[in-house]
Formats: structure tokens, sequence, C-alpha cells
């Protein structure tokens, strides 16, 4: 019955999120600041190109890591201890086992072994969402060249890629304390793949 021991960060908390997004045109081509006296032909080449893009950075959700056992409430698992920790704790990293895989980790060994089960009766010492998941930033960029045709018609060819630097925005490593791989990110990408996608319109 006592609710302050879930007092904790909302699950959506993010301290930190950078959101970016812009469009230019680039100064070629008649009636821009380069190139301007060039000829229909060499226009149709150089002018009408925009550049647009959107880039996000932010900071991981915060996180549980659980006991694996049932100290204080035989409803709710119990939290795990953890001495001497900070809610800072955990990076991605890759460890590298004895057959020579490299695995993608959170919490280091170091970390992993200052996690202990509270003792019976007792309730974790850090709490609900004490830690922070992973991170991620996300680009997209499109590029897209734009040619009149006939009166106000216009033919746009134009490529749209999503994630262009392929960087990975990982979830929640296993947050089970007596489990064999606790600490270690498995298959929990959330984020895709760098996808470039080419297309046509014609606005008529």
């Amino acid at each position: 019955n006592n609710r302050d021991l879930n007092y904790a960060l909302s699950d959506f908390d993010r301290p930190h999120v950078f959101q970016a997004q812009a469009v230019f045109e680039l100064p070629f081509g008649q009636g821009k600041p380069f190139l301007s006296g060039v000829n229909r032909v060499t226009d149709l080449l150089v002018g009408g190109w925009t550049l647009s893009g959107q880039f996000v950075a932010q900071s991981g959700r915060p996180m549980t890591v659980y006991s694996g056992a049932y100290t204080f409430s035989n409803i709710n698992q119990t939290p795990a201890n953890c001495d001497g920790c900070s809610s800072d704790a955990g990076s991605i990293h890759e460890e590298v086992t004895s057959e020579g895989d490299a695995l993608v980790w959170y919490f280091t060994p170091e970390e992993r072994e200052r996690f202990s089960i509270p003792a019976p009766g007792e309730f974790s010492n850090v709490g609900r969402n004490f830690f922070r998941g992973p991170g991620g930033i996300n680009l997209n960029l499109s590029l897209a060249k734009r040619t009149r045709t006939v009166g106000e018609q216009i033919l746009e060819v134009r490529a749209d890629a999503t994630n262009v630097l392929n960087s990975p925005t990982f979830g929640f490593p296993t947050l089970t304390q007596n489990s064999g791989t606790f600490g270690r990110i498995r298959d929990t990408v959330i984020s895709g793949s760098r996808k470039v996608m080419l297309g046509v319109k014609y606005y008529f």
C-alpha cells in the first residue's frame, strides 16, 4: 500500500530531444544566383534541384531492472538492488565470446556484478525506472529535380532516403537480473535499415 515506492520517471520521459528539418533549393540555373545565364538545355541539367532533410537525436527512455524474484509482493516482481550504481550506467558495446562471436551488450560485466536480489520483505534500493535505455539518431534526406515541361506542368524526379547514416537505434536489453542474458541486447533494434526510394511525379 506504499504508493511512494512506485514514484519514478514516466516511461515516456526523454530529457533530450533535438529535431531539425530543412529545405534548401540549390541556387543554380535560370533565375538563380549562380549560372543564371545558361541556355535552356544546360538549365535542364543544373536547375530545379531541391535538397531537404529531417534529423532527430534523442536520449533513451527510462527502464527498470528486475530481480526475477517477488521479495516484496506476490503480484509485482521486485526491481533489483544495485550497489554503487548511477542512473547513467550502461552504454552500447560489444563483448567477444569464447567462440569469437561479438555480441551487443548494454551493461558491462562490472556493472552487471553490482546487481542483486533484495532480501525477503525488502524493496529495491534503486526502484522503478532508475536506469535509462539506449538513445538514438536518425537522418532522412530527399533530393528532387523539378523540370517545367508544358505551361505550368512540372516533371519531378526524386530520391528519398531514410536512415541515411544506417545508424541502429537499439531497444532495451534483457532486464531480469537472474537471466543468463541479463544486460545483453539481442534482437531489439527498433530502427529501420537504410532505404532509398526513387520516384517520379508529374504535376498538371
